[in-house]
């Protein structure tokens, strides 16, 4: 009896802790994804490396060792920009761009899109993996992301490493680093996905999304704008810098002669056309920064006034200023990470731009 007591306790037990183990690693809770620096197999998680983030497909490739170069259907080669130019080998059809690292360059053709190719430097050719996704390099892997199948990453012989789908909803426009995902939405939000990693599983990531938000609003809004009381902000950093440089004159001289003295700053808002990819830790935006100042006398006069006369588009303009700048910004990679939709990310206005390939500046 005590024999049969005991064997049903153990069933019991083991039953029990059969259950709970199977409800605490069940990869649908949402509290058993972790950010990276919490993840017990940090070590393990994926990261880039280098300075550059990853890179997209491009005409021109330098490495230590030479530089690769698409011309039409060509692959070529010289060690230098001094030597003999060679041919590596010769596609079908157009090359639309490359990646090198090393002795392995990666493709797409034009009329073959769905196709990634690798040649070594002495033009052995591999059909490598079929994936439309926009392919990018960083280290010693391939990445490729669309909307689809989310992020994938492969190694240099097409094994896929991981699958990481709901990386965007919808995109215009997309970078990645460090398997954050930075795009502009269907709405021209500014969206981050961030990976939140698996605690059992390091190559399982879930992504949360959420708006990095780049305008800032002061001041109660008219009856006539868009924005909500809910998000008025107090005075900061961004509208104490900007509010100096336009009453001193500094870079935004199209103040015509108004007298701001009698106008309060409203809002500083950042509309991003489009953006690079990572340079030396920095995302470069390129947009029109609208900065709306206030008659400080709006309310009095407005109740002074009948709602047609309030309403009317040129009332508006009396009580409103408004410059627009259109310029590069750039953001850095902490900024971005460490946002979230409670929080503003800084940016800063630069004069000039690095070379960055690409049309990335062209608005779209």
């Amino acid at each position: 009896m005590k024999k049969r007591l005991y064997i049903s306790l153990i069933v019991i037990a083991i039953v029990f802790f059969l259950v709970a183990l199977s409800y605490y690693t069940s990869v649908g809770l949402d509290d058993m994804y972790i950010p990276a620096d919490k993840h017990w197999q940090k070590n393990k998680i994926a990261k880039w490396s280098g300075k550059t983030g990853g890179r997209e497909l491009s005409q021109v490739e330098q490495i230590e060792n030479g530089i690769y170069f698409v011309y039409k259907d060509r692959l070529m080669y010289m060690e230098s920009p001094d030597e003999n130019v060679n041919e590596i080998c010769k596609m079908p059809n157009q090359m639309v761009g490359i990646l090198a690292k090393d002795n392995t360059v990666f493709w797409r053709e034009c009329d073959d899109i769905s196709f990634i190719y690798k040649a070594d430097l002495y033009g052995n050719i591999v059909k490598l993996v079929c994936d439309t996704g926009k392919l990018y390099m960083e280290g010693d892997s391939i990445y490729t992301l669309n909307v689809k199948h989310g992020l994938r990453k492969y190694d240099f012989n097409g094994n896929r490493i991981a699958n990481r789908k709901d990386a965007i909803r919808f995109a215009t426009k997309n970078t990645i680093f460090d398997d954050y995902v930075f795009y502009k939405g269907e709405d021209n939000q500014m969206l981050l996905s961030v990976p939140q990693y698996y605690k059992y599983d390091a190559t399982k990531i879930k992504y949360v999304t959420h708006e990095v938000k780049f305008s800032r609003y002061y001041l109660e809004p008219e009856e006539w704008d868009s924005y909500n009381r809910e998000n008025v902000i107090e005075y900061d950093d961004l509208a104490k810098e900007v509010d100096k440089e336009v009453r001193s004159g500094g870079m935004y001289e199209q103040v015509n002669g108004k007298d701001l003295d009698n106008y309060d700053l409203q809002s500083i808002e950042l509309s991003v056309w489009n953006f690079s990819d990572e340079v030396d830790g920095y995302i470069y935006l390129y947009g029109n920064q609208k900065i709306t100042y206030l008659d400080k006398e709006y309310k009095r006069k407005s109740e002074e006034m009948t709602l047609e006369e309030e309403y009317s588009d040129d009332n508006r303009e009396k009580f409103t200023y408004q410059i627009n700048v259109k310029a590069v910004f750039r953001i850095s990679i902490d900024e971005i990470k460490n946002s979230s939709n409670e929080t503003y990310v800084n940016y800063e206005r630069v004069s000039e731009s690095p070379d960055i390939s690409g049309d990335w500046r062209v608005k779209y």
